[in-house]
């Protein structure tokens, strides 16, 4: 009875002493407070991958999701706007890929940029329906009734607490479709706060907006200490301090990945230290495969689906009865005059501008085939359908447009008199429509215009 009493008692003791351990440690989190991790991308552009035209790109989610892997907490993943590249069928399909690689990478929500809203009220309510990744907006309305097409606002639990996410898109600068309605971000942000807070320990914004337009949300609503941005001409320097609120924005098409750390302390219900960076995703980072094969998935569809930029508009589509007053004919139509500047363009690698998208297996995505075919998109141009058998490369008519009717003129004139029907004039302003940040890093006219001179012929008395 005696041992039966004894060990009863030393039972309660070391139950006392486990209570005792866990009320410590209990309190001991409360006043350190219950982390809160946030990593965000924004403008991601279509960008699942780099497009690998050229060597060095960063960027693409396959390295977000090598960054993402090695983190030791999961934290909360945030898309802040304009991860569509545009508003095309195709980018559209593109668009639904991304959204499945997001949702691989535990995105919470992804907030409506201006491209999204440029699309119609029904396509973003089918995206948002068939998305992994919710879509979230708080002024982003249907015209017709001025109810929100997506969500307002979601409620995320990560690490023990209840995150309140708002998404707004400024509206001075974005051109919504017709069947959507953009309000006033601070009106909406006035009207969905309250709601947003009665089921939240604390709120983050989600606001695709300027540098100013950040720090104005700041100064209107003390109760977002946490602003995540947005349109911005580069990614943050460094955490900004405005009002109440801490604000931290990237950009550029996933070559950038937001990342903020801090706590909150649900006794005091405040913010302990917040750090923040933004890290470059530069190409020494691993792809990571699962993600790449998204993108792998996206170029097999939209080889087999039919595309409004199969049939191109032409003049007769706006005016009727009007045909185009030129065609494409091709590059090898031009070297019978011009045999010095065929000669010099065949060893450059613009006529070599397509294989690159044959080995990466892009040759059908309209996203990449402009930049390396003749007159893409454009009537009598280069279409998918000829599945590269004519008009591909960067050729002669790629710069100096469209050349029936001055192949015509040329050949009803006596040898050495002049053409009057002039081709194009190319100078630097034509060259950076392709050759652009990444794509030539940087372009300088003055040095690349020597890989590719040409001029008027000697003898042959060409223009």
């Amino acid at each position: 009875m005696r041992r039966f009493l004894l060990a009863l008692v030393l039972a309660a003791g070391g139950l006392a002493a486990g209570w005792h351990f866990l009320k410590h440690r209990s309190a001991t989190a409360e006043a350190a407070g219950l982390p809160l991790d946030i990593w965000f991308t924004c403008e991601t552009n279509g960008r699942i991958e780099p497009c690998g035209c050229f060597s060095g790109q960063y960027g693409g989610l396959t390295r977000v999701s090598t960054v993402l892997a090695s983190v030791p907490r999961p934290g909360l993943k945030l898309e802040i706007g304009n991860a569509i590249a545009g508003g095309e069928d195709y980018h559209i399909l593109q668009f639904r890929y991304l959204l499945e690689a997001q949702g691989r990478l535990g995105y919470a929500a992804l907030n409506l940029g201006s491209r999204e809203a440029s699309l119609s009220a029904e396509s973003l309510r089918s995206l948002a329906k068939d998305s992994p990744v919710p879509l979230i907006s708080a002024n982003v309305l249907d015209a017709a009734t001025r109810r929100p097409v997506v969500e307002p606002w979601r409620v995320v639990e990560t690490g023990g607490l209840r995150v309140g996410v708002i998404g707004v898109v400024h509206s001075s600068r974005t051109e919504p479709h017709k069947s959507v309605h953009i309000e006033d971000a601070f009106e909406a942000l006035r009207r969905v706060i309250p709601a947003v807070k009665e089921g939240s320990d604390l709120l983050v914004c989600m606001a695709f907006t300027d540098e100013s337009g950040l720090a104005g949300i700041a100064r209107a609503f003390y109760e977002l200490p946490i602003i995540l941005g947005g349109d911005v001409r580069q990614p943050s320097q460094s955490l900004e301090r405005v009002n109440q609120s801490w604000i931290l924005a990237t950009t550029n098409e996933s070559r950038a990945l937001g990342e903020l750390h801090t706590s909150w302390n649900p006794r005091t219900k405040s913010l302990g230290p917040v750090t923040g960076e933004i890290t470059l995703m530069r190409d020494s980072i691993p792809e990571d495969p699962v993600i790449a094969a998204f993108s792998s998935d996206y170029r097999r569809e939209v080889r087999s689906t039919k595309l409004d930029i199969d049939r191109p508009r032409t003049d007769q589509d706006l005016i009727p009865g009007v045909e185009p007053s030129a065609s494409y004919l091709g590059s090898e139509a031009c070297a019978g005059c011009h045999p010095s500047a065929y000669a010099s363009w065949s060893k450059t690698q613009h006529a070599h501008a397509f294989d690159s998208l044959v080995r990466k297996d892009s040759d059908a995505d309209p996203s990449c085939i402009a930049c390396h075919v003749v007159g893409f998109g454009e009537p009598g141009g280069y279409q998918r359908s000829l599945k590269g058998e004519r008009l591909v490369h960067v050729g002669c008519e790629s710069c100096h447009g469209p050349g029936s009717e001055h192949v015509t003129a040329r050949v009803s004139v006596a040898p050495g008199e002049e053409v009057f029907q002039k081709m194009r004039p190319v100078g630097p302003g034509f060259c950076v429509q392709c050759h652009h940040g990444e794509f030539s890093r940087p372009f300088r006219y003055d040095a690349f215009w020597p890989l590719i001179e040409h001029g008027k012929e000697v003898k042959a008395g060409g223009d």
